[in-house]
C-alpha cells in the first residue's frame, strides 16, 4: 500500500494498469541504460541523480508500494516521491511515443475499447493505436466518479477537480501532460522533493523550523535510496517483471 493524497491505498483498475505499464517501461529504460552505459533521464532531478542500480532498487520498492497490497506502507521520502513522479513522467513519454508512431510511421493500429470490468491487455504496440491514451482516459474516468465521504460536518459529496480530459485520438501534448499531472496528484501529496536545492541554500538553523511549518519530516531529504548489489540486481529486476506483467509467482 501507499500513503497517497487520497488515503492509504493500493492502486487498482485502470490506474494500476497505467502505472504498471509505466513502471515496466521505466525498468526497461534503466536496464538498457546500464547495458549501454548511458543512464536514462526522467527529468526528475532527485531520481536522475541516482546511480542506475539505485534507480532500479527504489523503483522496485515504490512499485511494490503502489501495486502490491501485501507491501507495508512506507515512509515518504524525497527519493521515493521523486520516483513516483518519474513513473508519471514516463507515462507522458509513452504518450509521445504512441502519437509519433501513429502519426509518422503509419502503423495500422486496431482500437480496442476498455472495459471498466477488466484491465487492458498490453500485448504489443501494433495491436492498439491508443493503448496509453485510452488507459489514461479510463483512469481519469475511474478517479472522477462521484463519491461521498464523512467529514466533521457530516456526509457530503466529495468535490472532484473538473479537468477536461482529452479525446482518445488527441495529439495535444499539453493537454495530455496536464491530465497526467492530475492523475499524479491523486497519488502525490505535493512536490516537496523538488525543494531540496532551496533548503541547501538556507541557514541550517532555520531549516528545522521551515520543515516543521511545512510538515516535512526531518529525514525526508536525507533518507538514502536503496541500492542493488550484483547479487540482488537480477532478483529485483525479475520481480519487477513479474509485478508489471501482473504475473503469479
Amino acid at each position: 500500500m501507499w500513503g497517497t493524497s487520497q488515503g492509504d491505498r493500493t492502486l487498482a483498475g485502470a490506474e494500476a494498469a497505467l502505472v504498471r505499464k509505466s513502471v515496466g517501461h521505466l525498468r526497461e529504460m534503466i536496464t538498457a541504460g546500464i547495458d549501454l552505459d548511458e543512464p536514462h533521464r526522467s527529468e526528475v532531478d532527485v531520481f536522475d541523480r541516482l546511480q542506475p542500480t539505485q534507480q532500479l532498487s527504489v523503483l522496485h520498492e515504490v512499485a511494490h508500494g503502489l501495486l502490491d497490497p501485501l507491501t507495508s506502507i512506507m515512509e515518504l521520502t524525497a527519493v521515493r516521491e521523486g520516483t513516483v513522479h518519474a513513473i508519471y513522467r514516463e507515462i507522458f513519454s509513452l504518450v509521445e511515443i504512441e502519437i509519433d508512431l501513429s502519426q509518422h510511421r503509419k502503423i495500422d493500429f486496431e482500437f480496442q475499447e476498455l472495459s471498466s470490468e477488466r484491465e487492458p491487455s498490453f500485448s504489443g504496440i501494433k495491436k492498439l493505436a491508443h493503448q496509453i491514451r485510452s488507459t489514461i482516459i479510463a483512469t481519469w474516468q475511474e478517479l472522477t466518479q462521484p463519491s461521498t465521504e464523512w467529514n466533521p460536518a457530516g456526509l457530503i459529496p466529495e468535490e472532484r477537480h473538473q479537468h477536461s480530459v482529452p479525446e482518445i485520438g488527441s495529439t495535444d501534448l499539453e493537454l495530455w501532460s496536464s491530465t497526467i499531472e492530475f492523475l499524479a496528484n491523486q497519488v502525490l501529496w505535493d512536490r516537496d522533493f523538488e525543494m531540496e536545492p532551496f533548503f541547501a541554500d538556507l541557514d541550517p538553523a532555520k531549516v528545522a523550523d521551515i520543515k516543521l511549518y511545512m510538515g516535512i519530516h526531518e529525514n525526508y531529504f536525507s533518507s538514502p535510496a536503496p541500492d542493488a548489489t550484483s547479487a540482488d540486481y537480477q532478483r529485483l529486476d525479475q520481480e519487477l517483471v513479474v509485478l508489471t506483467q501482473n504475473l503469479k509467482v
